[in-house]
């Protein structure tokens, strides 16, 4: 047998026999005594229920002896308010009376809070008209009290009395005079008197009581974080309380007891804490526990003797297995012995060794692998965008070709044939008028024809020859300055010192750069800057970059504004063309036009030009 083996059986055998011998004297006086609180707390709160239905019996029975001596029939306004402020005072908790006739109207000024010390947030409203407590007359059951036996009580709904205290309305049901009519005597009673009941008692035994009414609602309790006339979740005892007199149990952690009450159908429930509950127990438990521990531990200090040379070995493996995991394939092992785990250290070794030489070579081929793929996606990424705009216009320059070719003859006609009415003598002046705006109109369309030609029709033969970016700069710049100055634009020059020359058409480069200019100023309504820079770039190109503080160009359209004729102006005018045209330049030049814009904060637009010694 090898040493692991026997030193699992020893454990075994050392240590099972005293800890099933514990744990079963552990369990059977645990249940013992758990039996006995749970008795015990179910008999605490039946004594509970008993209370609060004793209370509520009282003023139950004196609000009856109060209306059984007296003659309601021939009574006077007066005297039937007097009536009314001898049940007030049959209790310190009553908090409304009023006297209804058989159709709900009030008979007498009702009694509000005649001593308003009992309920300071009602101060200041004694003797009032019951119209203006709508909300207790609603409450009161009086359609319930025209069919109940006379003197008999008729229960409302509990109703809410202030932002911490519950209110319960009844009715006693009076026949008065011959024949007898039925009449209400309707109470508003607090339940402040059965929470401090409940409160006294957790507060004694460490409690948290609550009393429920027949919907489980919240009506008095020592818990002042739970909300009145709630159902406060987490109460499993409030489905006890809806189908047994009487009973307890342990349920999440806590011990819990209820009653019912005989009187209305209420319900009281009992929770206290399972560690306080079961303080005994625990300490029980602790007996028996140290007088384990104390067998175990001579147990202990036997086996250990026993394991201790091959503990550290296995300590050093356990290192090593950790070292590993944790991606140190350097870490290694060493054992002092001959035995199986000499053994296991050694393959342990020859493992981290295989493992670094196989890592190092996965993460130099992941690291190359990553990088040309990188390098491939962006390159594809970038040709596919410039494919896809040089299509696009390609296709809208062929498509507007045959446009303007199909409209250009008849606008001819329409222009010459108005201009020759024009020159007949003596025409109306409304005709003349008329006939002007049909050829400024003809003229117009005839305007919009031509810049499609010209964006449809490449330039024959352009000629490409070496030329300095910042002369052509500074011509496109000269044609709208003074427009630019009128409209309140400032230019910013950062034009990089050795620039080398780029390969190019001068005027169809001006172009470009015009277009650009004359977008940014149409950016800029109200006045601002115009940015205008050349860097050169690490790959030998050229980039210009014009950066206006206009309103900038919303996401939606970024994608978009290099389309012919499409344009965000408030007003169309002929530049509709001009992006579209300035893309088709640039890219005939081998080179991009790129955009970032913001609305708000202005675009910028980046022209981007091979150097002439690096250009195709």
């Amino acid at each position: 047998m090898r040493l692991y083996q026997q030193l699992l059986l020893f454990v075994a055998v050392a240590t099972v026999i005293p800890l099933v011998v514990g744990f079963w004297i552990l369990r059977h006086n645990e249940s013992a005594l758990e039996r006995r609180l749970l008795a015990e707390h179910q008999e605490s709160a039946a004594r509970l229920a008993e209370a609060l239905g004793r209370e509520l019996r009282e003023v139950f029975d004196r609000v009856q002896r109060s209306s059984e001596y007296v003659s309601l029939e021939g009574m006077s306004s007066d005297e039937l308010g007097g009536l009314l402020g001898i049940v007030y005072k049959q209790s310190e908790d009553i908090a409304q009376v009023c006297l209804l006739d058989e159709d709900g109207r009030e008979l007498a000024p009702g009694v509000f809070l005649e001593a308003p010390e009992r309920f300071p947030e009602y101060r200041g409203r004694l003797a009032v008209r019951a119209e203006e407590h709508r909300e207790f007359l609603e409450r009161l059951p009086w359609r319930r009290a025209r069919e109940a036996p006379p003197g008999s009580l008729v229960l409302g709904v509990a109703r809410r009395l202030s932002n911490a205290e519950v209110g319960l309305a009844f009715v006693l049901p009076l026949d008065v005079g011959e024949p007898p009519k039925r009449w209400s005597l309707g109470v508003d009673l607090s339940l402040r008197r059965l929470h401090r009941l409940a409160a006294d008692l957790g507060d004694t035994r460490g409690f948290v009581t609550a009393l429920f009414d027949e919907e489980g609602r919240l009506l008095a309790g020592s818990d002042m974080s739970l909300t009145p006339l709630s159902r406060p979740a987490g109460w499993p005892v409030l489905h006890h309380l809806a189908t047994t007199e009487r009973g307890a149990f342990f349920e999440a952690d806590s011990m819990w007891a209820f009653s019912r009450l005989s009187l209305l159908g209420w319900g009281v429930a009992l929770r206290e804490s399972a560690d306080r509950a079961l303080a005994e127990v625990r300490a029980t438990r602790g007996v028996t526990l140290a007088w384990t521990a104390a067998t175990i531990l001579g147990l202990v200090v036997l086996g250990g003797l026993f394991t201790r040379r091959i503990s550290n070995n296995l300590k050093r493996l356990l290192w090593g297995a950790r070292e590993i995991s944790r991606g140190n394939l350097g870490a290694r092992v060493t054992v002092a012995s001959s035995d199986e785990l000499a053994v296991l250290a050694q393959s342990f070794n020859r493992m981290g060794e295989d493992l670094q030489a196989s890592r190092a070579e996965i993460e130099a081929w992941n690291r190359e692998l990553a990088q040309r793929v990188e390098e491939r996606t962006r390159e594809l990424e970038l040709a596919h965008q410039r494919l896809l705009e040089t299509s696009k216009l390609a296709a809208i320059g062929q498509l507007g070709a045959g446009v303007a070719h199909e409209i250009n003859n008849p606008l001819v006609g329409i222009l010459g044939n108005v201009q020759l009415l024009l020159l007949k003598p003596n025409l109306p002046e409304p005709l003349v008028d008329t006939l002007r705006k049909i050829e400024a109109a003809a003229r117009r369309c005839r305007e919009v024809i031509v810049n499609l030609q010209h964006f449809s029709e490449a330039e024959p033969d352009p000629e490409h020859v070496p030329c300095d970016i910042k002369k052509v700069l500074y011509d496109a710049h000269s044609l709208i300055e003074q427009r630019l100055l009128a409209a309140g634009i400032a230019t910013e020059w950062n034009l990089s010192e050795n620039v080398p020359p780029i390969l190019g058409d001068h005027r169809q480069l001006m172009q470009v750069f015009f277009n650009l200019f004359a977008n940014a100023k149409t950016a800029m309504e109200k006045g601002g800057s115009l940015y205008v820079s050349i860097e050169r770039r690490a790959d030998g190109g050229i980039e210009v970059q014009v950066r206006d503080t206009g309103k900038g160009i919303a996401p939606e359209h970024l994608s978009r504004i290099f389309e012919p004729f499409f344009t965000t102006k408030d007003e169309w005018t002929n530049t509709g063309l001009g992006l579209s045209v300035a893309y088709r330049i640039v890219s005939d030049h081998g080179g991009r036009l790129e955009v970032e814009s913001q609305p708000g904060r202005g675009s910028l637009f980046r022209v981007v030009l091979p150097a002439a010694e690096a250009a195709p």
